[in-house]
This record gives structure tokens, sequence and C-alpha cells, in this order.
């Protein structure tokens, strides 16, 4: 397949817009849909960034504005926040956070999936946007792989080689984790920052519930297999301190390919 492929450096991250097409059928107008798309990032940015004191949820947290003030995606976060929080059983909590309201567990992967809907009402229908670890997938990334793409999750241990892939035919994959920052996960319940897995990876059909899931897990630690399991739709692969991997029980990836020194338990 031919394509296109752009790194852009925004929220924090390098996001990677990946544009592939069949030989002979490049899509019209893809460098107009391209830039189309990293604005669609920026515009999040603008919007949803702690770190600028001017943006919306910046004057949300120190309570300057109200929600009704914000623009309307603040509110579309809000309830995405609010359905996160009950499949994390209540582990996923942007209002219990360091200075107040912070969406940003979630807004990453909202934002990837934004950006491919942009692509998608271009007509560019095999694309993967990959939001620094939180990936949105459409069409194929290879001719001989109809309807999927194949994404690696990384081995937290040793971030230089992949512990598994995953095949993912629409939807999303989202890993969370501390091995390239340090500790980012804050145990809702307690305020502290956490450390009780090396990371989390959530499959599923929404990378922004995905994306909350994943970073919900690693506060929770290997507990968060239970909730994990029972969130529809979603499957979940949690590296443990040591090196052990917990999977749910509807995990798709293979599990052949982990390196012989991991333990893989599978979800009850």
């Amino acid at each position: 397949m031919n394509g296109l492929v752009h790194v852009e450096d925004v929220m924090g991250t390098a996001v990677v817009l990946d544009l592939r097409w069949r030989a002979g059928h490049e899509p019209d107008g893809v460098e107009d849909a391209l830039v189309d798309a990293v604005q669609v990032l920026h515009d999040v940015d603008l919007v949803f960034s702690t770190w600028r004191p001017d943006s919306s949820v910046s004057r949300l947290r120190r309570a300057e504005t109200g929600l009704q003030s914000c623009p309307p995606e603040v509110r579309e976060v809000v309830l995405l926040c609010v359905r996160a929080m009950r499949l994390s059983a209540g582990w996923f909590d942007p209002w219990r956070q360091p200075g107040g309201f912070d969406p940003t567990g979630l807004v990453k992967g909202w934002a990837a999936k934004r950006a491919a809907a942009r692509l998608s009402a271009a007509g560019i229908t095999d694309h993967c946007v990959n939001a620094g670890g939180d990936v949105c997938v459409t069409g194929s990334g290879e001719p001989d792989e109809p309807d999927s793409w194949t994404v690696g999750i990384t081995d937290p241990e040793e971030p230089s080689r992949l512990l598994t892939v995953v095949t993912v035919r629409g939807g999303g994959v989202a890993t969370s984790g501390g091995y390239e920052r340090g500790p980012l996960a804050v145990d809702p319940f307690t305020g502290v920052p956490v450390e009780r897995l090396l990371s989390a990876t959530v499959v599923g059909p929404d990378l922004a519930i995905a994306d909350a899931l994943a970073t919900a897990a690693t506060a929770a630690g290997p507990d968060a297999r239970d909730w994990l399991e029972a969130a529809p739709g979603y499957e979940a692969l949690l590296v443990v301190p040591g090196g052990g991997v917990l999977v749910t029980s509807g995990w798709p990836g293979p599990t052949a390919g982990l390196p012989l020194e991991r333990q893989l338990v599978s979800a009850r």
C-alpha cells in the first residue's frame, strides 16, 4: 500500500497520523484532510490542556467559569468521564485529581478518535492515529489484512522491544504506564501517585473509554482485572511488577509470543 505519515507534536506528546491507500487509488484531498485532522488535535489542546492557563479546563479548574460556559465538547468529555468512572468502579475519577478536574486520562484517546473521524469523513478509509500509545485504527494496514491493523504493545521492562501484538478491526488500543516518565497514575481514593502496574493495555470500540480504563487500571493494580472483565466490549492485558502478565478472558491478542519468562494468567 502507498501512504503518507505525519508526526505532530501536540498535547505534550508525538501524534503519528498514518494514512494508507492502494496503489493508484489515492483519495482526493489527502493533504487537506491531514491538515484538518492535525488542526483537530491542536483545537483539543487549546480547550483541554491543564498546562495552558487560558484553556477552558484550566479556567474550570480554577472555578473561573462553569460547565455551561465551556465549549460543547467539554460537556461531551464530562459525560464520557462519568461513563468511564462507572465502568472502572471509581478508579477513573477526574474530579479527584490534584488541582481539580483533570480529564487528561481520557482526552488523548478522545482527541485521536476525533482526528481519525475527520480523516474518515474526507474519504480516507485506511488510517491509524497513534497519540502517544493511544491508537485508533480504521480500515486496513496492509492489502492482505482486510479491515485490520496489527498494533504492537511495548514491553514496559524493555521499551525497545514488543511484548506482544494485537490485531484490531476498527476501534482502539490504549496503553498506560509509567515506564517512560515515571509513575503517572494517581489513586483517586488517596490522591497519592502509585505504580501498581508496569503497564495496562485496553482494547475496545471507543478509544476514549479504552484510554480511561487503561489509566484507571494503572492506579488500581492487578485487582482492575475484575472490573475490566465486566466492561462490555473491552479486553485488557496488565503487566504487574516483576513481569507477570494478566489478561481478561476475551483478550484478542496472541499470547504465545510473550517472552518465556512471563507468567500468563487468564481471568477467572
